[in-house]
């Protein structure tokens, strides 16, 4: 009787121990034990692979910050202009195939990163990721990923003849200037003591300009006026979550050739 209990228990603890990691496996696809999105979907640009690091600054923002709220999320890859790989759900709820796009809770659809990362951001508050409040928000990376391409298409040098330049310098100075009112001292993210929804948006499209513009128009340098602004741009490449999706230099001019119509050869292009 004792051996046929004793087997009972090994059995029974056997069991146990299969449920549980069971019920862990179940819990992991569930999400997080905090207030989640249910049944998020993203879906992104073709060439935007799954589980590859993408050069598209939107792609980014959203990549990053999906990772570090915790959403467990399904990800599509697409191709608006000739319908592959659609859900069934994005034409009727996107026309013109602005890209990245979300939909969560049934009936929620979201277009373009801002879109989608200050909707999430006001409904799920845990982990919070606006700290400090939206004052930072003004800062949105529009005016940088807007100037990036007609700074680098233009003939004209970084001078002041140059009205992109003149803006680029002006965002510029004025970022330098909030980063001295935020904190009064060098090195501080924007808003908050680490990593936040504010640099999320600003991050990826510095990082793309100050990598790609020596190769497609030489000469480019942030200004000396801006120098907490530099010292705010080492700080962030060198975060882990930015590091961890920040583009390898030739995706990122493989990225901007295109849209530049310059082909940059590469020293390891055969």
């Amino acid at each position: 009787r004792i051996q046929i209990l004793f087997e009972q228990t090994v059995m029974q603890l056997g069991y146990n121990k299969r449920a549980a990691r069971k019920a862990g496996k179940t819990a992991s696809r569930k999400g997080p034990n905090y207030p989640h999105p249910r049944n998020l979907e993203i879906v992104y640009k073709e060439g935007c692979e799954e589980g590859k690091i993408s050069a598209d600054p939107f792609t980014i923002e959203v990549q990053m910050y999906l990772e570090m709220k915790g959403f467990p999320h399904k990800v599509h890859i697409v191709n608006p202009d000739n319908g592959s790989k659609l859900p069934e759900w994005f034409r009727k709820n996107n026309w013109d195939g602005v890209l990245p796009m979300a939909k969560y809770d049934k009936e929620q659809y979201k277009l373009s990163s801002a879109e989608i990362m200050m909707s999430l951001e006001k409904k799920f508050r845990v982990p919070l990721m606006s700290a400090g409040g939206m004052g930072a928000g003004r800062f949105r990376g529009k005016t940088v990923k807007n100037l990036t391409l007609s700074l680098l298409k233009s003939n004209r040098p970084y001078d002041d003849s140059n009205p992109d330049w003149v803006d680029m310098k002006n965002e510029f100075k004025q970022l330098d200037d909030y980063l001295v009112g935020c904190h009064n001292k060098e090195g501080d993210y924007l808003k908050s003591k680490k990593f936040s929804l504010w640099d999320l948006r600003m991050v990826p499209a510095l990082y793309n300009l100050v990598t790609i513009a020596p190769h497609f128009k030489p000469g480019f340098e942030i200004p000396e006026d801006s120098p907490r602004l530099r010292s705010y741009l080492n700080h962030a490449f060198e975060d882990p979550i930015f590091k961890k999706y920040c583009p390898p230099l030739k995706k990122i001019i493989r990225y901007y050739e295109p849209k530049l119509g310059v082909r940059v050869v590469l020293p390891d292009d055969a």
